[in-house]
């Protein structure tokens, strides 16, 4: 059989016209056109190319099922793309990757019409497959009443050519689009990047007989975790760190709220417990069934010297002694967003001495693995915080450099699995 390109007769005259109208093709078709447009353009070029009363283009969506894009009329018009056309020699292109020229009699959507009706729509029908790097990726078809138009066997030659150039320019045009919208994704998370790192603080507050360091790192372009430092009442501090479930554009989305709604009702509400309590509410009511957060709120009174808190199902935060002993600050409630009757309580409050470090962090640190897929754990974690802090060692800023460098030691080339977020707190 001919080849795609076959298309020169030997015929001198018909040759420069074919030539002539595929660079026209090629001139018309290829250029910074919209996938949408493309199509219309090369559907109208098929039927000017090809006299036909209709054309149809039809592409494989992302299931495999082919369907038609477009259907348009000699008249430049648009069709509605429930209409009826030979979806036998359709199908039977599609299916072989082989054009076909015909004429379709006994199309099935045309069983319903009267003979003398179906005698008069006698369709003359080309199609051809629209291949690209061995694929097809779609069909173009034109018909047209054979009493109007019968094509030939030099037009089919001419439309299996112009197919090739519109397969090439419907590719191009289509993954055109999707760098255009990989590009807009891009800036958007860029942006989300940037807005997100305005809302962590740029500087922690300075307390006297305190030094305080915090670092939140991404595993995506934008994190679910949160840190702060919240100044509220009379002297005091919230030591704030949150985790939402999963990580990327909603937890960040999500984060956010709950940052702004914090801030807020640290001001409004008398403690940590009915800040809880309304942040629950919130995420009950507005997040989706799947998604919850867990948060700590130590408050700290820089004054005396002592933290009390509540913990929304966080990661027990570690308070490493003077002496080199190991306390955890336990949960005092489930995590949030997920029951609307969840009770939270406020723990005792605990007295910092010099020499302690208390050490705020996610998840997200002691579930990064190493090349083998083993988990950081806990046990590192403890271990790391007791080299680097151990003896009044280092300042708040070494202890967490310390702690993010032996990190991705064990993490060495692998990249993370989870947002990791640390805030160290140490009594000088």
């Amino acid at each position: 059989m001919k080849g795609q390109w076959d298309f020169l007769t030997g015929d001198p005259e018909k040759d420069r016209r074919n030539v002539g109208i595929l660079l026209d093709s090629v001139e018309e078709l290829y250029g910074q056109l919209g996938l949408e447009k493309l199509m219309r353009r090369a559907v109208d070029r098929a039927i000017r190319v090809t006299g036909a009363e209709r054309g149809i283009l039809l592409l494989a969506d992302e299931e495999g099922t082919l369907e038609p894009r477009v259907a348009r009329t000699k008249e430049v018009h648009d069709l509605e793309l429930d209409l009826r056309y030979s979806q036998t020699v359709v199908d039977r292109v599609w299916q072989s990757g082989e054009p076909s020229l015909t004429m379709d009699t006994a199309d099935q959507h045309q069983a319903d019409l009267s003979a003398s009706i179906l005698s008069l729509r006698l369709l003359s029908v080309m199609a051809v497959p629209l291949p690209i790097k061995g694929r097809t990726i779609g069909v173009l078809y034109v018909d047209s009443t054979a009493k109007v138009k019968e094509f030939t066997q030099s037009e089919f030659s001419v439309f299996q050519a112009l197919g090739g150039l519109i397969a090439l320019a419907v590719e191009n045009a289509r993954l055109m689009a999707e760098k255009a919208e990989q590009e807009r994704i891009k800036r958007d998370l860029l942006a989300a990047q940037q807005i997100q790192q305005r809302l962590l603080p740029s500087d922690l507050p300075r307390l006297e007989g305190f030094e305080l360091a915090g670092r939140g790192i991404p595993c995506d372009e934008t994190s679910g975790d949160y840190y702060d430092v919240i100044p509220y009442g009379a002297g005091r501090y919230a030591l704030v760190v949150g985790d939402v479930s999963g990580h990327g554009l909603g937890p960040a989305l999500l984060m956010a709220s709950t940052r702004a709604l914090l801030h807020s009702s640290l001001h409004t509400h008398p403690g940590p417990v009915q800040v809880l309590q309304s942040v629950n509410a919130f995420l009950v009511r507005d997040t989706p069934d799947n998604a919850f957060m867990s948060l700590f709120i130590g408050s700290l009174d820089p004054s005396v010297g002592q933290i009390h808190y509540v913990s929304a199902g966080h990661n027990p935060p570690l308070l490493l002694r003077a002496d080199g002993s190991i306390e955890e600050f336990e949960r005092t409630g489930p995590v949030l967003g997920i029951m609307s009757d969840a009770v939270y309580t406020e723990s005792d409050a605990r007295t910092l001495a010099p020499g302690d470090v208390l050490m705020l962090y996610t998840d997200g640190i002691f579930e990064a693995q190493g090349p083998s897929g083993e988990m950081y754990g806990e046990e590192r974690l403890r271990e790391s915080l007791t080299r680097h802090a151990a003896g009044g060692a280092g300042t708040a800023s070494q202890i967490l450099e310390g702690l993010l460098e032996d990190l991705s030691t064990f993490a060495a080339e692998r990249d993370l699995d989870d947002d990791v977020t640390c805030l160290v707190v140490r009594v000088t």
